[in-house]
């Protein structure tokens, strides 16, 4: 069996002519295509393998991927597969659903704390629903925060403070009251700042003791100034 007459490809890389019967002196480089060939990439298979002299011939079953090797076509297709995609949704869905949580959260928890506020702005006793007329009343006094004063022949302490309760307003603290002697009975009065801010206290000895610590109501309003005066009337 004789190939038929025609360009061969041979083993330095050029093309030889067959004529048919023998090969002949004729040499050319590879005709490279005009356009590109989508399955360039992949190896295109020679018409022929094998040796036109001896007529040994075999037709290649299969294209060859670049550099000779075998391979598919069409090429797969890259890119990020279903399974990861789900799972880069799924995350970018939880991240959506915890944002969303705070937010609520946030104004939820806003909202409550202003509510509480107004239940007790509107639960704390004011100054002037206590009567004047209770036994052991007595004239108010005007000092400074942190002076002490009199509350008939109880005294309170200088050195209280000002503080504040998260959420709620300003509160009294370190306040203490010395008892007069032969006077156990508790003390009740109200404090009235300068800010608008009013407050009631009571204070009882401990057992055994002339001395007692003061408990006031918790004011709904900021806490005034160092130095801001209060009006400290007696009630009981």
């Amino acid at each position: 069996m004789s190939a038929p007459p025609g360009w061969h490809p041979q083993p330095d890389g050029r093309d030889r002519w067959w004529d048919g019967q023998q090969w002949t002196d004729h040499f050319r480089d590879p005709v490279q295509p005009s356009a590109p060939d989508p399955t360039a990439a992949y190896g295109t298979p020679p018409p022929y393998t094998g040796d036109p002299a001896t007529g040994s011939y075999s037709t290649p079953t299969s294209y060859g991927a670049p550099g000779g090797a075998e391979g598919q076509w069409p090429p797969p297709k890259q890119g990020m597969s279903s399974g990861a995609k789900g799972c880069l949704i799924a995350a970018v869905v939880v991240v959506v659903l915890v944002v969303v949580a705070v937010v609520v959260g946030g104004i939820f928890l806003a909202r409550t704390a202003n509510r509480v506020a107004d239940d007790i702005r509107s639960a704390v006793p004011s100054s002037s629903l206590f009567p004047t007329d209770l036994p052991g009343g007595g004239e108010p006094v005007e000092v400074s925060v942190g002076e002490g004063f009199e509350l008939g022949s109880a005294t309170v302490e200088p050195g209280w403070t000002l503080g504040s309760l998260a959420g709620v307003g300003a509160t009294v603290d370190g306040m203490t009251v010395t008892f007069g002697s032969g006077d156990a009975g508790p003390v009740l009065f109200s404090m009235d700042f300068d800010n608008g801010a009013s407050t009631t206290c009571t204070a009882s000895p401990a057992d055994g003791s002339g001395t007692g610590d003061v408990s006031c109501l918790p004011m709904v309003d900021d806490a005034p100034d160092d130095g801001a005066r209060v009006t400290v009337t007696p009630r009981f």
